[in-house]
């Protein structure tokens, strides 16, 4: 059994049978007061996809190293990089229970595309960061929707073609409460022609599957 729970845009906390692991703490979860971050529960595990602020915050990651124990930090070169100033040593090897993917990331507006490590665990959940390039998924994949690198066909199309079971939508921070709502609902029913899932879930929300 297998319980996610959206934090908020592209940060979700997944439980299975052997692990607790946070995907991408960026500021937003941190930062805004959305999310009570005493609610998170356990983290083994802190998995960063990228360097984007809104993927990776330092002062995040240090707060769930110092209430966990013997928490891991997985990402690629860049973000070990960007937190060894900060003290926190980070790990670009694959640790059992995890599969990893290194691609690009979406081309942004300024034409850059930083480096993007996709994370499997426990071959359930797959979180492909900000990446539409990621060649596989676990049967739970994270589909970032609202990007600025990408438009929502870019989503469906990228889940049509990787085919997971169910999808967990994210990265949708700057829009409101009721065009989230709107969003889930237009892709969950285009999915739902292709046998894809849209897992309903918004800020704080849980499921297990």
């Amino acid at each position: 059994m297998t319980t996610i729970k959206r934090l908020t845009d592209s940060c979700v906390h997944v439980v299975t049978d052997t692990s607790a692991t946070l995907f991408d703490p960026g500021f937003h979860s941190f930062l805004s007061g959305e999310i009570d971050l005493d609610s998170i529960g356990e983290v083994t595990t802190v998995a960063i996809t990228h360097e984007h602020g809104d993927h990776v915050h330092p002062d995040f990651v240090r707060w769930l190293i110092d209430r966990g124990k013997d928490v891991a930090v997985l990402s690629n070169q860049a973000v070990a990089d960007l937190l060894a100033p900060h003290d926190i040593e980070v790990s670009t090897d694959t640790p059992d229970g995890f599969s990893v993917e290194d691609v690009l990331h979406g081309m942004i507006p300024n034409g850059s595309q930083p480096p993007n490590r996709a994370f499997t665990v426990d071959g359930v959940f797959t979180h492909p960061g900000d990446s539409r390039e990621p060649s596989s998924t676990a049967p739970v994949l994270a589909l970032p929707i609202i990007v600025p690198w990408d438009t929502a066909i870019g989503a469906v199309e990228f889940a049509r073609r990787v085919r997971p079971a169910q999808v967990v939508p994210i990265h949708d921070f700057y829009m409101s409460e009721s065009g989230r709502s709107w969003t889930r609902s237009l892709i969950k029913g285009i999915l739902a022609d292709d046998g894809i899932e849209l897992l309903d879930l918004d800020w704080g929300d849980t499921a297990t599957v």
